[in-house]
Order: structure tokens, then C-alpha cells, then sequence
């Protein structure tokens, strides 16, 4: 239209519109809006993919990824990969399998401005499915066993059809022992059970299906262990206090153990002697607390007997559910360790187990930490051929003094190479499982999840709750404390027929 006609136009009150131009891409000077909807869409053993929102003004994006949050920060940004795209799906492949996350932080770019995420993600990779799943139903015990690469735990599903359908039910465990025993059967119904694996909060492919007829019936047994403290300690500075005299703390200690309402329980570190060698023993002065309701096994020679001797490892039971079958003993472990049995039989059902209670080596070290992989080996393979001779299952308890924080964790080594389970790991329900089974006498005890008082549940026996006995007020102690050492007790199933 010329110049003119529209003038003509307009004089007579006509509007006219201008002809739109094509849309002009966003200036190169406007920044991109944040990114937003970061969502991780698929995740691999070496690569993961990241979505987001179209982001306004925004002409590429990147996606950056780093072992350490400290790389993806926005006063630093480098991350140790980035990948980048015109559009907001990102892939970045050839990561390296780990059981520790990948962060990573999305940024939208316009030419010379960019604005990044507000947050960091975190993404574990994909572990690879478990192989070689084999279930084992004897007469005499059920458990399942499989093999995996590095993971953080494992989901054990079990269903009563083989599409795993009917009546299902997850257990949830922690750890790399490839053995998991199921419990809450009823015996001769057939089970069907897969496995996958766990690497953080990324869940690999099921295993292939296998089955199983339960064979045998489960005993209840809530079993403990507890490391006392013995009174040659009485009047030292541990934790910032002054450990309370005995004759103070035994009363403290027994409250804990009624509490805790434990079966069994071995105990640690009641084997000073409260006046003279040879006069009365701390075990003594602890069961007259109890009142009546534990009885002490026969695991050690008493003074005044042939070959007389004291291990300071002791194992009570509460008489009115277990009676002893025999008499108990012991076992030199190695470095003047022991450790104490005691076969036990329900008397309501008649279900027998092994308990086994010890005590290993004090002092961390490299050198220290192999000597108690070695004691943890010695004690099983002493308990495992007892066992086997009166076909009966085993426990072991106790405190290892040994935690993941030692240059080599060697009782747990030792265990999961025997396909051990660490209790903690499997167990369905925990209580104060942030709290350290040893607390070192702090009035406000410590949250470090430091492990060094143990429940071992081999092939066979099932593990439904772990917990710690602890009367805390606002978080401390308060009044007088009983030991350096809280209970661990544990709810365990053991088969018989």
C-alpha cells in the first residue's frame, strides 16, 4: 500500500494494521530462564539421561556431572563431565560404575548469558541384576543365595505363584552378603522368589524366578549382646565422665537387660573380680540384679575347680523359656580371645540352637584387624563343625571391636565370606540405628552409626528386627550410666522340624 492510499485511508478513519514481520530470534544479550522440570528419565551401569522443560530464550543446554559436589558450584563450575544439546534431553554415556552418586547440575545458555539450575541431582548407576539365585529347602533349613557385583543392598521378593503375583511380599536388606533367609512360612507351601539389586536409590533388572517348599517351622528367639564394662574401670575418664563405680552401675545395666526382655544374651567384660582374686565375680553380682530371672551357662571352669579358668565372655538365658542342653564350654580363639557356647532348647516347642558369645581383641590397627578377621574365622569354624554335630542352627554375638572407620573391617570380612549376614543388614525393622553400639560414655551419645557389637545370622536363620536398649532424655543420658557399650538385641527365627 503506498503512502498516499494510507494516508487516504486514515483520513477517512479507516485503522489500518501493519503487516507482522517472521518472529526474531531471542537477543543474544536476554538471559535464558532457569532451567526447570529436571527429571532423570533412564539410568544405565554407565550413562544416565536428564529431561527438562523448554526453557524460554534458551538456545542450548548443558548438563554437567561430578564425583564431588564442590565441582558443580555455581562460583565454581566445571563438574568432571558436561555434555551439551539444542535440546533439553541430555545424555552423558562412559561413566564408571560406582556405588557412590553422580551429581550433576543442568544450565541454559542464550549466546554470552546462561543461568543454572537452582539445585544439584543425584543419580546412583544401574547395578547389574543378580545371577546364579539357588534356593535351598532341607529338613533342616531354607535360605536363599546368589551372586553380585558392587551394590548397596538387595530386594528379595517372594509371592506364592511363579508370575509373582499372589500374596507378595518385599524384604529389603543392606550389604553385599548374597544370602537372605525368609521367614514368616508356613510350612509345605512352595514359594517363588526373585532378586534385584540395589545401588543407591537405583534398583537393577529381577533375577530369573526360583521356588521353594518350606520345610520346616520357625522359633522366635530375641538374643542379645552386651559388653558390661568391667570394674577395673571403675574411676577412669571415658567420654568426658567418670565411669560410675559397679555397685552404681549393675543396677543400670540389669534395668537395660529386663528392658531389652532378650532369650538369651552373651555378655562381655563381667569377669573383675569386686574384692579379692578369687572372691566374687562380676557375672555373680550382675545375675543377684537380675533377680532370679536369667540363669548363667556353664561355659567357663569356676574357681576352685581343676584347671580353673575364667574367659570374662558369658552367656544367660531366661530359664523359664530355654533350659541348657548339657553343659556349655568354650574356645581359644587365638591371642588369649575366647569365645562361649551354649546349646539351648526351647521348652515349649523343643527347638534347639547354638549360641556362641565373644570377645575379640582390643586395640586398632592394621596388624590388630587381621588377627580378628583370623579369631572371627577360628570362632566359626569351631561353631560350624559343634553345630554340625548335633544338627542344630548357630548364633554368633558379641562385641568385635571392629567398625567400618579400621583400616581393614575384618570380622565382617571374614563373615561375608562365609556368607554370614550381618543382622543390622538384614534385618526388616530397626530402632536407634543412627546411635553407635559403643558410645564411649558420652552423656549425649554419638550418631556415627559405628558398629562394633555384632548379631551374625548364617544360612538359615532369619533376622526380623534389630534394635539398641537405650533410655535417653532429649537425647542424653541421664543419672547414671551403665556402660560404655549400649545392648544390641536382635529378633531372630531359627528353624526346626
Amino acid at each position: 500500500m503506498g503512502s498516499r492510499a494510507r494516508a487516504a485511508l486514515l483520513a477517512a478513519g479507516v485503522t489500518v494494521l501493519a503487516t507482522l514481520a517472521p518472529a526474531a530470534a531471542s537477543p543474544s544479550g536476554t538471559p535464558p530462564a532457569a532451567p526447570t522440570g529436571i527429571h532423570v528419565q533412564k539410568v544405565s551401569s554407565s550413562s544416565f539421561t536428564v529431561t527438562l522443560h523448554k526453557a524460554a530464550h534458551a538456545k542450548t543446554y548443558r548438563l554437567y556431572v561430578a564425583t564431588k559436589t564442590s565441582r558443580l558450584g555455581s562460583h565454581y563450575l566445571g563438574g568432571d563431565r558436561s555434555v551439551t544439546s539444542k535440546h533439553p534431553t541430555l545424555t552423558i554415556k562412559r561413566l564408571g560404575y560406582q556405588l557412590a552418586p553422580y551429581y550433576f547440575r543442568v544450565e541454559t545458555f542464550n549466546g554470552p548469558r546462561h543461568t543454572l539450575s537452582n539445585s544439584l541431582g543425584t543419580v546412583f548407576l544401574r547395578p547389574k541384576a543378580p545371577r546364579r539365585l539357588h534356593s535351598v529347602a532341607t529338613s533342616s533349613k531354607a535360605y536363599l543365595t546368589w551372586q553380585a557385583g558392587k551394590v548397596s543392598g538387595f530386594t528379595i521378593e517372594q509371592a506364592t505363584n511363579h508370575a509373582m503375583t499372589a500374596h507378595r511380599r518385599l524384604y529389603k536388606i543392606r550389604g553385599t552378603t548374597g544370602q537372605f533367609t525368609p521367614y514368616g512360612l508356613a510350612k509345605g507351601a512352595t514359594y517363588y522368589y526373585r532378586v534385584r539389586a540395589v545401588n543407591g536409590s537405583t534398583d537393577s533388572a529381577y533375577s530369573r524366578v526360583v521356588s521353594a517348599q518350606a520345610r520346616t517351622l520357625e522359633q522366635p528367639v530375641r538374643v542379645m549382646t552386651y559388653n558390661v564394662l568391667e570394674a577395673i574401670g571403675d574411676g577412669r575418664r571415658e567420654g568426658g565422665n567418670v565411669v560410675a563405680p559397679w555397685s552404681q552401675r549393675k543396677a543400670v545395666v540389669a534395668k537395660l537387660i529386663k528392658q531389652g526382655d532378650p532369650d538369651v544374651a552373651g555378655i562381655q567384660e563381667a569377669g573383675s573380680w569386686l574384692d579379692h582374686p578369687g572372691g566374687t565375680e562380676q557375672i555373680y553380682s550382675l545375675m543377684a540384679a537380675l533377680g532370679g530371672e536369667y540363669t548363667l551357662a556353664h561355659t567357663e571352669i569356676p574357681p576352685g575347680q581343676l584347671h580353673f579358668t575364667r574367659i570374662g565372655v558369658d552367656i544367660i538365658y531366661k530359664s523359664s523359656v530355654y533350659k541348657a542342653v548339657g553343659k556349655g564350654g568354650h574356645w581359644n580363639i587365638g591371642q588369649t580371645r575366647w569365645a562361649a557356647w551354649q546349646e539351648l532348647q526351647n521348652r515349649a516347642t523343643g527347638a534347639k540352637f547354638l549360641f556362641v558369645s565373644t570377645h575379640l581383641l582390643d586395640p586398632s590397627s592394621l596388624a590388630n584387624d587381621r588377627r580378628r578377621e583370623a579369631e572371627t574365622k577360628t570362632m566359626v569354624k569351631n561353631g560350624r563343625a559343634l553345630a554340625a554335630r548335633r544338627h542344630v542352627p548357630i548364633v554368633y554375638v558379641g562385641d568385635f571391636n571392629s567398625d567400618q572407620a579400621h583400616p581393614l573391617n575384618g570380622p565382617p570380612i571374614a563373615m561375608r565370606s562365609l556368607d554370614i549376614a550381618d543382622s543390622w543388614n538384614a534385618a526388616q525393622h530397626r530402632t536407634q540405628a543412627l546411635y553407635n553400639s559403643a558410645e564411649g560414655y558420652y552423656r549425649r551419645p554419638p550418631k556415627k552409626n559405628s558398629r562394633i557389637d555384632y548379631v551374625w545370622a548364617p544360612p538359615g536363620v532369619a533376622v526380623a528386627s534389630w534394635g539398641l536398649v537405650m533410655d535417653l532424655r532429649h537425647g542424653k543420658f541421664v543419672g547414671t550410666i551403665g556402660s560404655d557399650h549400649n545392648p544390641v538385641v536382635v529378633n531372630l527365627r531359627f528353624p526346626y522340624s
